[in-house]
């Protein structure tokens, strides 16, 4: 074995022992990051939604949302302007919302627009329709 074979075998050997040493630290530290993460989301009660007809502003845990139904499926979106933080104004007759800061729609029949409001996870049991929300967050 020569010295440059001696030194990379002391090299790739080094490495291993480094990566062995550190993983269980970081595992431990993505395990800390997962329990923040899923712990900062909490589940909030919207009620019975099966009879929704058109389009329905909610107020959950000081949250505005939207709860619709297109094509039978319930919808739940946070009505936040995701681009500058200020609830839209929803338009009955055009079935649209616009940001009035920043002059963004979104049509809710189409389901298109420039206007971008994040959607919320959504579970039910039984009758009742639970919504996920971030628990120290407005927009």
């Amino acid at each position: 074995m020569n010295r440059l074979q001696f030194l990379k075998m002391m090299r790739n050997s080094l490495m291993e022992t480094v990566k062995e040493a550190s993983a269980p630290l970081l595992e431990d530290e993505v395990e800390k990051v997962k329990t923040l993460f899923f712990s900062h989301r909490t589940w909030h009660s919207i009620g019975l939604c099966d009879d929704v007809h058109g389009v329905e502003m909610k107020t959950v845990a000081r949250i505005p949302i939207v709860v619709y139904k297109h094509a039978g499926t319930l919808h739940v979106k946070k009505a936040i302007c995701s681009h500058c933080h200020v609830m839209p104004h929803y338009i009955e007759q055009d079935h649209r919302f616009i940001c009035l800061y920043c002059d963004r729609e979104w049509y809710v029949l189409s389901q298109e627009g420039t206007l971008h409001m994040p959607i919320l996870q959504t579970k039910q049991e039984g009758d009742e329709w639970y919504v996920q929300i971030e628990g120290d967050s407005y927009a």
